[in-house]
């Protein structure tokens, strides 16, 4: 069984236009003062950073290693500034 599929260009402009919208909606909920406000004052574990970078505890240890990501240390324990990981995020990807 075949299943022939056609997009038509103004179905390709309505995808675009909606992922659009819905990008910049997501955008203006991130850059909002009272989401902004709540990530600052938060302070992450390691596990809560390796968990909202998505990525494992060791690649977090190299990259804090390597100074890739901000962190601060308190005696032995490493702690990340969430807005400082969502601004780090900000800047690799306007790279």
């Amino acid at each position: 069984m075949r299943l022939d599929l056609t997009i038509t260009d103004e179905f390709k402009s309505e995808l675009k236009a909606l992922l659009r919208e819905t990008i910049q909606e997501e955008l203006n909920t991130i850059s909002s003062p009272q989401v902004t406000t709540e990530i600052d004052s938060k302070m992450l574990s390691r596990e809560e950073a390796s968990q909202f970078l998505g990525c494992s505890l060791t690649s977090l240890y190299n990259y804090t290693k390597s100074r890739q990501i901000p962190y601060h240390q308190v005696g032995r324990r490493i702690l990340f500034s969430k807005s400082d990981l969502v601004n780090h995020l900000k800047v690799e990807a306007a790279k």
